[in-house]
């Protein structure tokens, strides 16, 4: 009869197969089969255990068994598994994995993992080749290296910011780490103006030496570009499908999307302000001009007044002046220029001399053209094209501008 010691592992079969080692209770009894070595092939199997030190009693782990296959020796196997004590995973990389895992197979019970393993994951079983696990658990150790390293440097920083204690630290990007932040996603079609500008930002202030300007580069960015349009197109299309007045939701578009409005212009503008002051207040603080949007050019020596409707607004009147082809200007769009040419009058008037202005453009974003009747588009085309001190531009028009870049920039 075997040598037993008591509460611990002792060897149970000793043949030329295999070598089985079983833990004992404190009287040598047999209790549960720890681990088999096997002797003509390259082949080790675990039981993992747990022992209640209450009472003794011992509970197999959710994992009944590991089977490790194609290392000559124990010391052979990777760190990554423990192979004396208890068994099962060693380092936290295996452990988060195999906590994902344990919420996709719910039920599964043996691991079997080798060098010349075929994956396979069943409901009860899961095999993995080591030549695949190897760098995936690489990359899980790498990633906690990165999350634990930016923790902490976060939690310095903010830290640094309420006490005088801490200095605050540089944050670098690193080597490789945008690059491989990159690759883990497989579309950026929800990529906003933020991501964009943030990119932006990377290109602007890399080293020249580190940007290789090519084709593949052109690419990539016209790729980013054409998402970011597109989303773009898609919100301003919801905004026209509005029933009613919108004009709120119009402006607080156009304030978070300006660029899209520079386009209205032939030359550089800058937004100097949106909901722009523009003069005319009474000693009563009264009567002060508004405009939606305040554009300087780029030189600095003149600006734009550009003011936002809906584009539910009425651009003719329904019924002909003169048939067929004459029609007034509907109460909003007579509005409309009457009130850009008010804001200049009073925007030269009271700003003239503080500023270098010269003859401010007006610009009007009204109605929808699409909306005319053939005779109607006539003559709006005529009474547009003699306005020469307000320039109006509708809607549909602006929308056909947007499709017309992302045109340019899918080529």
């Amino acid at each position: 009869m075997p040598n037993y010691k008591p509460e611990q592992e002792n060897t149970t079969t000793d043949n030329q197969t295999k070598t089985v080692l079983t833990y004992c209770d404190s009287e040598g009894k047999p209790i549960h089969k720890a681990k088999e070595i096997f002797k003509k092939e390259k082949r080790f199997v675990y039981y993992p255990y747990s022992v209640n030190p209450n009472d003794g009693s011992v509970k197999a782990k959710k994992i009944h068994t590991i089977e490790l296959k194609g290392w000559e020796k124990e010391s052979d196997i990777p760190k990554d598994f423990k192979t004396t004590s208890r068994y099962g995973f060693r380092t936290q990389r295996i452990r988060q994995l195999f906590q994902y895992l344990y919420t996709k197979f719910k039920e599964v019970e043996k691991i079997t993992i080798g060098v010349n393993v075929q994956n396979r994951f069943s409901k009860k079983s899961i095999s993995i080749n080591w030549s695949d696990l190897s760098p995936l658990l690489k990359k899980i150790a790498n990633e906690k290296r990165w999350y634990d390293r930016t923790r902490k440097l976060m939690i310095h920083n903010e830290i640094s910011g309420i006490t005088t204690k801490l200095e605050k630290k540089k944050v670098f990007l690193n080597a490789g780490q945008l690059d491989g932040f990159l690759k883990k996603f497989d579309s950026f079609e929800k990529v906003t103006k933020a991501d964009i500008e943030s990119l932006s930002t990377v290109m602007e202030t890399a080293p020249p030496s580190k940007i290789s300007v090519t084709s593949n580069f052109i690419k990539t960015r016209d790729k980013i570009n054409k998402v970011f349009i597109e989303d773009i197109i898609k919100r301003f299309e919801k905004l026209m499908a509005s029933k009613v007045d919108n004009e709120k939701q119009w402006q607080k578009f156009f304030g978070e999307n300006s660029w899209i409005l520079n386009h209205l212009f032939p030359f550089e503008v800058i937004l100097r302000k949106q909901e722009a002051y523009v003069g005319g207040k009474t000693l009563e603080n009264e009567d002060g001009r508004i405009v939606d949007f305040l554009f300087e050019n780029g030189f600095q020596d003149n600006f734009a007044l550009l003011e936002i409707k809906t584009h539910k607004k009425d651009l003719l009147k329904n019924s002909p002046y003169r048939k067929p082809d004459v029609f007034s200007y509907s109460d909003d769009l007579s509005g409309g220029i009457g009130q850009c040419l008010d804001q200049k009058d009073v925007f030269l008037k009271d700003f003239g001399n503080k500023e270098r202005i010269v003859n401010p453009k007006c610009i009007l974003v009204i109605g929808l053209k699409g909306n005319l009747t053939e005779h109607q588009t006539k003559c709006f085309e005529l009474l547009r094209s003699n306005q020469n001190n307000v320039d109006i531009l509708t809607f549909d028009e602006l929308l056909a501008k947007l499709k017309g870049l992302l045109e340019v920039v899918a080529e």
